[in-house]
C-alpha cells in the first residue's frame, strides 16, 4: 500500500468508506451553502456600497474654500484614480423675466464618477456634464425664468448660456441639503468665464475621486497630511449620518445571514465527522492486525480525510459559485445596476473552513488511531489512549472563530455570535444531561412509547450530540426565519410612510410662535421647533481639541468640523440612552450636554467630561451628562450634541423643524416663505428615497441568502440523524429478530425523535428570542422585541420536523434484512 500522505488510492478508498461518504456529502453541501452565502453577500454588499457612493457621486470627496491644487490632481493621476472637479456657489441668473437666485454647480467631466445624472434634452436623455456654453436647468428654474429648453438667453454673470437640458436628478444632490435655490449646472471649463469668482465669492470647491480601494486608501492618507484648515474629507464612513446608518445596518444584516450559514455548516460537519471517527478506530484496529505500523495507519487515515476535504471544499465552492450566479440571474436586477463580479475570498474562506473543521474535529481521533491496539477487533470497548485531545479541539474552535471574524469583517458581531454559540452548546448539553437522568429508569422498559425514550438513555453521548445538532440548527434557523423579520420590520419602521420629508431652517426667535401657529392651524405634522446654533469644539476637560492627536480619519474630521448644537428639555423619541442620565426638572436648568455615542467614541468623550465650545466668539462650557444613540435614518430633527434648554437663553440661536407634506399640503412651504422670507424650506425627499431604497434592498438581500441557510439547516438535520445510524441499525435488527412489529418500531422512533425535537425546539425558542433581542438592541440600535411566532415555530415545528426526519431515516432501515446487519458486525 502506498505510504504517502495523499495519493489517488486514498480517494478511491474514501469513496468506499460509508463514514467518509457521509462526511463528503456533509462538507460538499455545507461548503456550497457557506460559499453561496459568502459569494452572494459579498457581491450584494459591494453593490450597496456602490449605491451609497452614488449619493456622493464618488468614493472619496475633498471640499474646501480654495481651488483644488494641481499637486492633488497629479497625485490622483499617479495612483490611477478617476477624478472630477466641482464648484458650487450662489448667484443670480437673468432670462426673459426678473433675475432669479440660483445655486450654480460647475462640474468637470467625467462627472459623476458614481451614480447617474438624469437630464432631459430635445435629443433624448443625457448623463454627464453639459457642454461648454450650455447649462442644465432644474425644473423650477425653467418655470421662474419662463425659459424653454433649447433656447439661448440665460445670463450667468458675464457668460451667456443655452438652456440645453432639464435637470431631473443628480446623484450627490442629497449630500448638500442646504442647496436651497434651484440648481443651474454648467461645465467646469466655463467657471472663469462667468466673472463671478471674486475675492468675496462664496465658492466651495470639491474634488471627486473614485477607484480601487488600495489606491483610495493611499490618496486618503496622502490628503490627510496636507488638508488645510477648514477643508473636509468625506467618504461613506463620514458622509451623511443617515446614509452611513442605512449602509451599516445593511452590512450587518448580510453578515448575520452569512454567519448563521457558517455556524450551521460547522454543526453539520461536526456531526458528520463524529460518525467517521468512530468507524476510523475499528478500521485502524483491522489494519494493525494486518501488520501496518501505527505511523502508517495515521498517514493512511489522514490521507483519506485530506482527500475528502479537498474534493468537498473545491466542489462545494464551485456549486456555491454556480448557485449564487443562478440567484443573481433571477434577482440581480432588483439591485439596480449589475452586481459586481464575484471575488475569490469566499473560495478561500470555504477551503479554510472545511479544512479547519474536518481536520480539527477529526484530529483528536486521528492522533489516536496509530495507537489503537489490534485487540479492539475483538473487544470494541478497548480504546486508544488520548493524545492532547482537548488541545486540538480548542485549536479547531479558535480557527473556526477566527474564520468567522475574517468572513463577516465585524469583530463585535462574530465575537458575540461565538460566545452565544458556546452558551447555546452549554445549555443544550445541560438540558440533555438532565433529560438523560430522568430517562435512566426507562432503559429496560418494554412499552412502545417508553421503548423509544429508553433508546435515548442507552446511547447518552449520541443523544447529547443529536440534541445539540437539532437545537443549534433550529436556533439559527429561527433567528433568521422569524427574528430577522422583526428586526427588518422595525428597521424599515424607522422610516414610516409619513416620515418628515421637509426641513424648515433659520426660523428667528421672534418668528417662532407665529410659525408654530401656522403649522398648527394647517394641521401640518411636525417635530416641534428646536433651538440650534453653530459652534466649534475647542476643548475636552481642558485638553485642546487638536486633529493631530487622533489617528482615525473620522476622528480628525470631527475634531475640526463645526457642530449644530441643539437645545431641548426632552430627548427625541428615536434616541436611546447608552450612559448617564437625561436631564429633567431642576437638572434642565443647569448647563449640561448629551453627546451621540459615535462622536463620543471617536473623540474619547465620557460622561463627566467637560466640553468647551466656541459660539460666535463666546466660550460655552458644560459637563457631559449622557451619551445616546441616534436613529439618523428616521429623518427627525437630531443633533450630535444637545444642550440643556437654559443654555440657549444666552446664545444667538435660530430654530428648525421637520415636517411632513403630501400632495394636498405641498403649497405650505411657498406660503410660509412668502410670509417669513428668512425661513428656508428644504425638500429632502430625494435622499429619503435613496436611503429607503438601500433599506429595501438590504432587507431583500437577507431574504435571498436565507434560501441558502435553509439548505445548511436541512443538512444539519440529516447529519444529526446519521450520527446514530450504525447503533440504530443494530438495535432495529435485534428487535426485529426478537419479534418487534414494524408499527411498534416506528412508534418508538416517533417518541424518541419527537422528544428530541420538543426539547431542542424549546431551547431554540429561548435562545433565538434572547439572541434576537440582543442583536436588535446591541448591533442595530433598534428596540428589541420577542415574537410569539418564535415559540410556536420552535416548539411545534421542531417537534414535527425532527420526528418526521427520524421516522424517514428509520423507515429505510426496516427494509434491511436483520441478518445482513448482524453479520456486518
Amino acid at each position: 500500500m502506498n505510504q504517502g500522505w495523499l495519493t489517488f488510492a486514498h480517494w478511491r478508498a474514501a469513496r468506499r468508506e460509508p463514514g467518509l461518504r457521509l462526511l463528503l456529502l456533509a462538507m460538499l453541501v455545507a461548503v456550497a451553502a457557506l460559499t453561496s452565502v459568502a459569494f452572494f453577500a459579498d457581491r450584494v454588499e459591494r453593490a450597496l456600497v456602490l449605491q451609497g457612493a452614488a449619493l456622493m457621486a464618488a468614493d472619496l470627496v475633498v471640499e474646501q474654500g480654495e481651488p483644488i491644487p494641481g499637486e492633488w490632481l497629479q497625485q490622483a493621476d499617479s495612483l490611477g484614480l478617476q477624478r472630477a472637479r466641482v464648484a458650487t456657489f450662489p448667484s443670480v441668473v437673468s432670462g426673459a423675466d426678473l433675475p432669479v437666485l440660483v445655486h450654480v454647480k460647475a462640474v468637470e467631466p467625467p462627472y459623476p464618477l458614481r451614480g447617474h445624472l438624469q437630464v432631459e434634452t430635445p435629443e433624448g436623455d443625457r448623463d454627464g456634464a453639459p457642454a461648454t456654453g450650455s447649462a442644465w436647468l432644474e425644473g423650477r428654474l425653467v418655470d421662474r425664468l419662463n425659459a424653454r429648453i433649447g433656447d439661448s438667453g440665460v445670463q450667468l454673470g458675464e457668460l451667456p448660456l443655452k438652456a440645453a437640458g432639464l435637470l431631473r436628478d443628480e446623484p450627490d444632490r442629497g449630500g448638500n441639503l442646504f442647496g436651497l435655490s434651484p440648481r443651474l449646472m454648467i461645465n467646469y471649463a466655463d467657471l472663469e468665464r462667468t466673472g463671478l469668482l471674486g475675492p468675496a465669492s462664496r465658492v466651495k470647491f470639491r474634488l471627486l475621486l473614485s477607484g480601487e480601494r488600495p489606491a483610495l486608501d493611499q490618496m486618503r492618507e496622502w490628503l490627510t497630511q496636507r488638508l488645510p484648515t477648514g477643508a473636509e474629507l468625506e467618504d461613506l464612513e463620514n458622509a451623511r449620518p443617515e446614509l452611513r446608518t442605512a449602509l451599516e445596518r445593511a452590512r450587518r444584516f448580510l453578515s448575520l445571514a452569512a454567519l448563521c450559514a457558517s455556524l450551521l455548516a460547522g454543526v453539520a460537519i461536526l456531526l458528520a465527522t463524529r460518525r467517521y471517527v468512530d468507524r476510523a478506530l475499528d478500521s485502524a484496529a483491522v489494519l494493525r492486525t494486518l501488520g501496518m505500523s501505527g505511523k502508517a495507519v495515521l498517514r493512511w487515515h489522514f490521507g483519506q480525510l485530506l482527500a475528502v476535504v479537498i474534493v468537498a471544499t473545491l466542489g462545494g465552492s464551485l456549486v456555491g459559485l454556480l448557485g449564487q450566479q443562478a440567484l443573481v440571474a433571477v434577482v440581480g436586477d432588483w439591485f439596480g445596476e449589475a452586481l459586481p463580479a464575484p471575488g475569490w475570498r469566499p473560495v478561500l474562506v470555504g477551503l479554510l473552513f472545511g479544512l479547519s473543521l474536518a481536520i480539527g474535529f477529526a484530529m483528536p481521533t486521528l492522533l489516536r488511531v496509530g495507537r489503537v491496539p489490534p485487540l479492539r477487533v475483538l473487544r470494541r470497548e478497548i480504546d486508544a489512549p488520548s493524545l492532547a485531545t482537548w488541545l486540538v479541539w480548542l485549536l479547531a474552535a479558535a480557527v473556526f472563530v477566527g474564520l468567522m471574524i475574517w468572513q463577516v469583517q465585524d469583530l463585535k458581531l462574530a465575537t458575540g455570535m461565538a460566545l452565544a454559540l458556546l452558551a447555546a452548546i452549554a445549555l443544550m448539553m445541560g438540558a440533555g444531561w438532565l433529560m438523560l437522568r430522568l430517562l435512566a429508569p426507562l432503559r429496560r422498559a418494554g412499552g412502545t412509547a417508553t421503548l423509544g425514550l429508553a433508546a435515548l438513555a442507552r446511547y447518552p453521548q449520541l443523544t447529547l450530540l443529536q440534541l445539540a445538532g437539532f437545537g443549534l440548527g433550529i436556533t439559527l434557523l429561527l433567528m433568521l426565519a422569524v427574528v430577522r423579520v422583526d428586526i427588518v420590520d422595525t428597521w424599515q419602521g424607522n422610516l414610516p410612510t409619513q416620515a418628515p420629508n421637509h426641513f424648515l431652517i433659520n426660523i428667528q426667535p421672534e418668528e417662532r410662535a407665529a410659525v408654530q401657529a401656522m403649522l398648527d392651524e394647517r394641521a401640518i405634522p411636525n417635530s416641534g421647533l428646536h433651538a440650534t446654533t453653530r459652534a466649534r469644539l475647542m476643548a475636552i476637560s481642558g485638553r485642546p481639541v487638536n486633529p493631530d492627536n487622533y489617528d482615525d480619519i473620522r476622528s480628525k474630521r470631527l475634531a475640526t468640523r463645526e457642530y449644530s448644537l441643539g437645545f431641548s428639555s426632552d430627548m427625541q423619541k428615536d434616541n436611546r440612552l447608552r450612559a448617564g442620565q437625561w436631564w429633567s426638572g431642576a437638572a434642565a436648568v443647569q448647563p449640561g450636554f448629551s453627546v451621540e455615542v459615535g462622536v463620543a467614541d471617536n473623540l474619547g468623550i465620557k460622561v463627566g467630561d467637560t466640553l468647551t465650545f466656541d459660539v460666535a466668539g463666546q466660550q460655552v462650557e458644560a459637563a457631559v451628562k449622557s451619551l445616546r444613540t441616534v436613529a439618523w435614518d428616521s429623518f427627525n430633527v437630531n443633533f450630535f450634541v444637545v444642550g440643556t434648554p437654559s443654555m440657549a437663553e444666552q446664545l444667538p440661536v435660530a430654530y428648525l423643524s421637520s415636517i411632513y407634506l403630501d400632495e394636498t399640503t405641498e403649497h405650505f412651504t411657498r406660503d410660509l416663505v412668502e410670509r417669513f422670507p428668512a425661513v428656508s424650506a428644504l425638500d429632502i425627499r430625494p435622499i429619503m428615497s435613496q436611503v429607503r431604497d438601500i433599506m429595501d434592498r438590504g432587507a431583500l438581500a437577507v431574504e435571498m441568502v436565507f434560501v441558502f441557510t435553509l439548505v445548511a439547516a436541512a443538512l444539519v438535520t440529516l447529519a444529526a440523524t446519521q450520527v446514530s445510524k450504525d447503533e440504530r441499525a443494530r438495535e432495529v435488527a435485534v428487535m426485529r429478530t426478537l419479534g418487534a412489529s414494524r408499527r411498534r418500531l416506528l412508534s418508538a422512533v416517533l417518541a424518541e425523535f419527537g422528544l428530541l425535537g420538543f426539547i431542542g425546539g424549546l431551547l431554540a425558542a429561548v435562545l433565538a428570542s434572547v439572541s434576537g433581542y440582543l442583536i436588535a438592541v446591541e448591533l442595530f440600535d433598534l428596540p428589541g422585541r420577542v415574537s410569539a411566532a418564535t415559540w410556536w415555530l420552535g416548539i411545534g415545528g421542531g417537534t414535527l420536523v425532527v420526528a418526521f426526519v427520524g421516522w424517514l431515516a428509520t423507515r429505510r432501515l426496516l427494509g434491511v434484512p436483520p441478518l445482513q446487519v448482524l453479520n456486518s458486525e
